[in-house]
């Protein structure tokens, strides 16, 4: 336990100077939309396509992970769909307020499953959490903004716009355009290589930074039911169903730890802007970001004990 403490402890210092840069405004607040476009757009799709590229695909049980990872999206997704009603009048929420809770237990944040994985597992670690990546993020953006505009309503997208929202993102390009280099087996030029190495070294540190520069710390201080409610969804309840179809498709090794991480890290940053952009509970997800990334700090050690333990 001490040693996977250990391991995880330059991570999370790492989000606790990204929160004291900001709070201290050491950097500047519109400086840091500066570092989250870098760190978006060139940082982590470079640091994704490369280990795609160089990855031994052959290795991973890609339809397992594949299957594991999407039922248990489908899982918790459609429980929180068929609870809709309920949750509303037990809770006292309103629809922009159940937008914002379906997002904080159905969304993950790759910027902290990435370096915790690669710490673990390094290269192999980077190329399951990229996989899942893969399978998760179109999913998981086209049924979050279908929940966003059906509750709370601020903006209705046509099935275009929401295309372009959902393909626009530039992990999914990164990662297809890795996974076909490696598929197809075409030979990158050593320097394009080097490039993409050196630009992916700068994602991990910047990515953290940017996490804890995102936390709401007053916010956080009285979390209401439904804040308890998407940080127990999130932070245990989606690593129980991962785990069940863990079980179900008889997946082994560090893929069994790369689907529990990836299940239990804090919802993304992402999900307050697009609360935000749509019309949906702002306030609560950064509330609910925030509480479940100080309670991370406990629950990722234990899962990470957990599921080297089972694998």
């Amino acid at each position: 336990m001490i040693a996977v403490i250990e391991s995880l402890l330059p991570i999370f210092c790492l989000i606790g100077l990204g929160f004291i840069l900001r709070w201290r405004n050491v950097v500047a607040e519109d400086m840091w939309r500066g570092v989250e476009l870098l760190g978006y757009w060139v940082f982590f799709p470079a640091l994704l396509s490369e280990t795609l590229i160089e990855a031994d695909l052959a290795s991973l049980p890609l339809a397992e992970i594949t299957f594991t990872m999407a039922l248990a999206f489908a899982t918790m997704a459609g429980g929180l769909l068929a609870l809709r009603l309920p949750l509303m009048g037990i809770l006292d929420i309103n629809g922009a307020s159940y937008s914002s809770l379906f997002q904080n237990a159905t969304r993950w944040n790759g910027f902290i499953a990435l370096p915790i994985l690669d710490k673990l597992y390094g290269k192999e670690g980077v190329a399951l959490v990229a996989i899942i990546m893969a399978i998760l993020v179109p999913v998981a953006n086209i049924v979050n903004v279908a929940v966003i505009a059906r509750n709370a309503g601020a903006r209705q997208l046509s099935y275009r716009q929401t295309a372009y929202v959902v393909f626009r993102n530039p992990f999914i390009w990164a990662t297809a355009v890795g996974l076909a280099i490696n598929l197809t087996g075409i030979r990158i030029y050593e320097p394009v290589m080097t490039g993409l190495h050196m630009l992916g070294g700068a994602a991990i540190g910047t990515g953290l930074l940017m996490v804890g520069a995102g936390l709401h710390a007053e916010e956080a201080r009285r979390p209401s039911p439904v804040v308890w409610l998407g940080t127990g969804l999130k932070l245990l309840g989606m690593p129980i169903i991962v785990f069940i179809w863990i079980l179900l498709f008889g997946i082994s090794g560090p893929a069994v730890v790369a689907c529990l991480i990836c299940a239990g890290v804090p919802t993304a940053m992402s999900a307050y802007v697009l609360a935000r952009q749509m019309g949906g509970d702002a306030t609560l997800v950064a509330t609910t970001v925030t509480v479940q990334t100080l309670l991370s700090v406990i629950t990722i050690p234990l899962l990470i004990v957990f599921a080297e333990t089972v694998k």
